[in-house]
């Protein structure tokens, strides 16, 4: 069975359970994360800068490039930041579940993310002096 068959029926098996538009945007970030995808990228650039070395670079065009990349850019930011934000919210959710599996850990810890600064500072501050005790 062809590798990029195999991979497509695992995403799609990942994201099925997802709303149409973040799977994707899924689609988006797994492909566009793929070495074959940097390699097209590039070669996309390099044939457009050897084309433009040819004639010249005429204003029109370097604008055009330059807005087509900014707007590339821009799309990009919020796809990696919709699927990061997601990744990482998983697995908070299941380091809070370790937490309260595990009979000797802090429940305090759980949604630790989402308390306020100075309740994170405390906590880094007891841990630490957890830490020099312990190493003697």
């Amino acid at each position: 069975m062809p590798r990029s068959s195999a991979s497509r029926r695992r995403l799609a098996y990942r994201t099925e359970q997802l709303p149409a538009s973040s799977r994707q945007i899924y689609r988006i970030d797994h492909y566009t994360s793929q070495s074959w995808a940097t390699m097209v990228a590039l070669s996309v650039v390099t044939g457009l800068l050897v084309a433009g070395a040819v004639v010249g670079f005429p204003g029109w065009w370097v604008t055009l490039f330059s807005v087509g990349t900014s707007a590339v850019t821009l799309i990009m930011v919020f796809i990696i930041q919709h699927t990061a934000s997601r990744e990482q919210a998983a697995t908070q959710r299941k380091l809070d579940e370790l937490l309260r599996a595990v009979p000797q850990a802090a429940d305090s810890l759980m949604l630790l993310e989402e308390a306020p600064e100075e309740v994170v500072r405390g906590v880094e501050e007891e841990q630490r002096a957890v830490q020099r005790t312990t190493r003697g």
